[in-house]
């Protein structure tokens, strides 16, 4: 159940990632920070650290890369902890 949690937590990360993007590029309405942080904070880390290399976003602002990899250093702990 666990591990279902985090596939779908970080496919929609993921997902917003591109989705964001591509609203930037159009010049249109953007996903807040907030949102972005928060999908990271509630296990979307891998999503949102795999989306911001493929889709280039995002790369520059060293909150997200500190808090990404932060976060998915405690989900790990986390996912093992629970599965063992």
């Amino acid at each position: 159940m666990l591990i279902r949690y985090y596939l779908a937590i970080n496919l929609i990360t993921f997902l917003v990632w591109g989705f964001d993007k591509w609203r930037a590029q159009n010049q249109q309405w953007r996903v807040s920070e907030r949102v972005l942080f928060s999908l990271i904070i509630i296990g979307g880390a891998f999503g949102a650290l795999v989306g911001m290399q493929i889709f280039r976003h995002k790369t520059k602002k060293i909150r997200f890369w500190v808090i990404g990899i932060l976060a998915g250093i405690i989900h790990i702990a986390i996912i093992f902890y629970f599965s063992s």
